[in-house]
């Protein structure tokens, strides 16, 4: 148990310096649309910052729990909001119920001004869940479900259009909360971003039936962190990505990503970022030309002997 706390600390400090270097203070570019993919390990969180400075967040990794102390949330998103000159934010999204999402965002919510709280809205029994809500209506954010076939305007250049859940049900079996994620299309002009939370087979065969057209993106952010549960090929027929992003923490228990998952990205001809091992990855674009970048700092990798 010792050891493994102390591999668990190295790898939680690395993160935590990875994603502080990789915030330097920006100040908006006219007409430019900036996606940050969040190195917060096993877990999701992504900065949008739109052409017109609407800041959006979605995630925010794993909280405090029975087990472990570790708040992705304090350690490392608000750090590096902080760090981005960011003082509020428009939108704070949550892909779904569980913790490697939606625990870091308390101390998001605690650290900043949020406008508007976006929930998929299906009912999870979890007292994270739970809290997170309750703070919400503390905090006084507009409090908004979203579902499939819907539209979030962010501003006169950027809207999400929801992909899922469905509108007029939720998926029951298997991992439902994952089923049942938030799934969101970005385009600014010529260039798009899907991030699709969790969502498994059922919800992509929806996506697939319902919105195939809307599948098409440059930049797909890989569900439920390359699990082999997700990514169809049903499902890549129609996103057909130039760029995977698969948000994975480093020597993480699950196995993740998937070498069926890795393989089946690459068939695709995909250009495979992950955060495990590049790092946070920033993508900036004027609608026509992107450029991606990688914030890893490569000595980062300092174990903490307090773990």
């Amino acid at each position: 148990m010792y050891q493994y706390k102390k591999i668990l600390g190295a790898v939680f400090a690395a993160i935590a310096l990875s994603a502080n270097l990789a915030a330097k203070k920006q100040e908006p570019k006219k007409n430019i649309l900036t996606v940050t993919y969040i190195d917060v390990g096993q877990g999701d969180s992504i900065l949008i910052e739109t052409p017109e400075g609407k800041n959006i967040l979605i995630d925010a990794g794993d909280g405090p729990t029975d087990w472990s102390s570790w708040d992705a949330g304090d350690r490392i998103v608000v750090p590096f909001l902080k760090k981005r000159g960011i003082k509020k934010l428009d939108y704070v999204l949550m892909s779904h119920a569980h913790n490697d999402h939606i625990g870091g965002l308390p101390a998001v919510l605690k650290a900043f001004p949020v406008d508007t709280f976006v929930d998929p809205g299906f009912q999870y029994n979890s007292y994270i869940y739970e809290n997170l809500l309750t703070l919400v209506e503390e905090k006084g954010c507009k409090y908004v479900e979203a579902r499939a076939g819907g539209q979030i305007k962010l501003d006169k250049y950027c809207y999400f259009e929801v992909l899922n859940p469905p509108a007029d049900r939720y998926f029951r079996g298997g991992s439902e909360p994952n089923e049942n994620s938030l799934v969101l299309k970005l385009a600014y002009k010529d260039v798009s971003f899907l991030f699709t939370g969790d969502s498994e087979k059922q919800a992509e065969r929806s996506m697939v039936q319902n919105f195939k057209k809307d599948l098409l993106c440059t930049f797909l952010k890989v569900a439920h962190h390359g699990s082999a549960s997700s990514t169809s090929q049903e499902f890549m027929d129609w996103a057909q990505p130039l760029y995977a992003i698969i948000s994975v923490g480093e020597r993480n228990r699950f196995g993740h990503p998937k070498k069926t998952t890795l393989k089946r990205l690459a068939d695709y001809g995909c250009k495979i970022f992950r955060t495990d091992k590049d790092g946070s990855m920033r993508v900036t674009t004027d609608g026509k030309r992107y450029k991606t970048e990688l914030l890893k700092e490569t000595e980062s990798k300092e174990p903490n002997k307090n773990e």
